[in-house]
C-alpha cells in the first residue's frame, strides 16, 4: 500500500470514529419509559452493519446489511453467505436482497437472488394495487404470479426499522404484516418489546432492548442497541446472527443433517416395505394438535397404514392451479407430460407413470434452496424438495389434484425431514414419494404440513422439539 493511500485510509478511519461518537451523542435512550425512537435513524441516515452467522456456536456464514435513505423512503441491501455440508457434498449458499421501501419501511419492490450452484434464481416483486406481483426467473425462463395482501407488507429485514419508525412501548405487542422473498410467503409477525438488557457482542457488554418476534409459530429473540441497530438474533433452531465490527468470510461448514434429523428411539429394519406403523410421540401439545390434523393420534400413539391418509381433509380443486414453485403451466413441462403418459387413461395409471419418470430422471443430490419445478425439469438434479415440486407440476398438468407434503420419514437410522406428494385419485388422498420411487408411499411418512414447498418453513420449529419412539412396524 502506498503512503498516499495509507494516509487517506487513516484520515477516513479517524473521521468515521469522530462521526460515531458524534452520532451516539444525538441519541439518549429513554430511561423511565422504554420506547423505540426514530431520532437515531433520522440523524445518521445510511447504516451499514456486518454480522456473523453461527449454528450451534460454529461460524458458518456472514451477512452484510445496508440501509440507505432515498427521496421517497429507503433502500435495503443484504448480502448473505452460508457454508453448508450434507453428507459428502459441500456448498456455499448465497442470498442477496435489494429492496425499495417507503418512509415506514413498507414494501415497494424487491429483487431477491439465491444461488447454491452455478445457476441463480432471481425473484422480482412489486407492490401493485394491494398485491405483490412476482416474477420468478430461472435459467432464462420466467413465471409470473400475484399474491394478494391485506395491507402493504414489510420485508423481513425491515421489521425492526419499521417499528423504530412507528414506535411502541415496553410490554406492548404489535402485529406486522410481513412478506418473505426467500419463501414467497406472507404472514403476520407479532413483536413484543421485553425491556432493556445487557447482551455480550464480541466479548463486550452492550445495552440493548430485547424483542420477541413470533411468526408461523416460530419464536425469534433479538436485541437492538441504543442506535436502533440489531446486535443479536437467536432462533429456536440454534441459529445465531451476531453483529461484528467488520465482515469476514466463514471457513467452517454446517452439517445440514443436524437440522433435518429427529431424535428417534427404536429401529425399523425395512422401512420401505412396512405396511403399518405405530410410534409414540413426545412433543408439546401444539405439535400433537398439528399431527392430529393428518393422522390418527390417541394417548400419544400415532398410527399410520400404507397408502392411506386417514384424517386428511383437503379441497382437491385448490391443488390444481400452478404456483410460484409448482409450474404446471410451463410449456416444456406440459410437452414432456404427453410422452410420459403415453396412452394411459386412468388417474392411477397416470400417477404411476409420472412417479416412475421423476424417480428415474431426477438425479439424487442435496441442494440448499427452495426449488421451482421449471428449474428442476431443466437441471434434473436435486433432493426430496426437487422431486416433490416437479412431480406436483406434472400431476397438476395432467389434471390430477396434487399437494406437497412436508414432514418426517424413517431413513436408515431414524426419522428425518422429508418432502413428498399427496394425490387425489378415486375419491381419496394417496401419498406418493418419487424420491424413493413409491406409489403409494410407505407408512413411515408422517405429515406435518400440506400445501406448497414453501410451507415447509412451518415445520422447522418442530424438528428440534420432538422425540419419536418406534412401537411397532408391520
Amino acid at each position: 500500500m502506498s503512503k498516499k493511500i495509507f494516509l487517506s485510509v487513516l484520515i477516513l478511519c479517524v473521521f468515521l470514529a469522530f462521526l460515531a461518537v458524534k452520532l451516539k451523542s444525538l441519541y439518549d435512550p429513554p430511561k423511565a419509559q422504554l420506547q423505540l425512537s426514530t431520532q437515531y435513524m433520522e440523524a445518521v441516515g445510511a447504516q451499514e452493519s456486518f454480522y456473523g452467522i453461527y449454528i450451534q456456536n460454529v461460524r458458518v456464514g456472514q451477512l452484510k446489511r445496508l440501509i440507505l435513505p432515498t427521496r421517497t423512503g429507503y433502500k435495503i441491501v443484504e448480502e448473505a453467505r452460508m457454508n453448508i455440508r450434507f453428507l459428502d457434498e459441500k456448498s456455499e449458499l448465497a442470498m442477496n436482497m435489494f429492496g425499495d421501501v417507503d418512509e415506514q419501511f413498507r414494501l415497494k419492490n424487491f429483487l431477491f437472488q439465491i444461488q447454491s450452484g452455478k445457476e441463480p434464481i432471481d425473484i422480482k416483486g412489486d407492490l401493485q394495487n394491494g398485491s405483490v406481483a412476482l416474477t420468478v426467473l430461472a435459467r432464462g425462463q420466467s413465471n409470473a404470479y400475484t399474491i394478494p395482501m391485506k395491507e402493504p407488507p414489510v420485508l423481513v429485514s425491515g421489521i425492526i426499522p419499521h417499528l423504530v419508525k412507528k414506535g411502541f412501548n415496553e410490554g406492548g405487542a404489535i402485529s406486522v404484516p410481513v412478506f418473505d422473498p426467500s419463501t414467497l410467503t406472507s404472514y403476520d409477525a407479532t413483536v413484543s418489546l421485553l425491556g432493556w438488557e445487557k447482551v455480550k457482542v464480541e466479548g463486550e457488554e452492550v445495552r440493548a432492548f430485547h424483542l420477541k418476534t413470533v411468526f408461523k409459530g416460530i419464536e425469534v429473540h433479538g436485541w437492538v442497541d441504543e442506535t436502533g441497530s440489531i446486535v443479536k438474533e437467536l432462533s429456536p433452531l440454534g441459529l445465531t446472527v451476531q453483529k461484528e465490527r467488520v465482515g469476514k468470510r466463514a471457513t467452517d461448514f454446517f452439517d445440514a443433517r443436524l437440522f433435518s434429523s429427529i431424535e428417534t428411539t427404536g429401529k425399523i429394519d425395512d422401512p420401505r416395505h412396512t405396511s403399518s406403523l405405530t410410534v409414540r410421540i413426545d412433543a408439546k401439545e401444539d405439535l400433537k394438535k398439528v399431527l392430529a390434523r393428518y393422522h390418527d393420534v390417541k394417548d400419544g400413539l400415532l398410527v399410520v397404514s400404507a397408502g392411506r391418509s386417514a384424517r386428511l381433509v383437503l379441497e382437491p380443486a385448490q391443488y390444481l392451479a400452478a404456483s410460484a414453485f409448482v409450474n404446471s403451466d410451463d410449456v416444456q413441462i406440459r410437452a414432456a407430460l404427453r410422452s410420459i403418459l403415453g396412452d394411459r387413461r386412468t388417474d392411477r395409471d397416470k400417477v404411476a407413470a409420472i412417479q416412475e419418470w421423476v424417480h428415474k430422471t431426477v438425479k439424487k443430490a442435496p441442494t440448499f434452496s427452495l426449488p421451482t419445478a421449471k428449474d428442476v425439469f431443466v437441471k434434473r438434479v436435486g433432493d426430496c424438495n426437487e422431486h416433490a415440486v416437479l412431480f406436483a407440476a406434472l400431476a397438476r398438468a395432467a389434471g390430477i389434484p396434487c399437494a406437497v407434503a412436508s414432514g418426517m420419514v424413517y431413513a436408515t437410522d431414524g426419522f428425518y425431514y422429508h418432502a413428498w406428494n399427496l394425490v387425489h385419485i378415486e375419491g381419496a388422498w394417496v401419498p406418493v414419494d418419487s424420491t424413493f420411487g413409491q406409489f403409494p408411499a410407505d407408512p413411515t411418512h408422517i405429515v406435518l404440513a400440506v400445501g406448497d414447498i414453501s410451507d415447509a418453513i412451518d415445520i422447522m420449529q418442530f424438528l428440534r422439539n420432538i422425540r419419536i419412539t418406534v412401537v411397532e412396524a408391520g
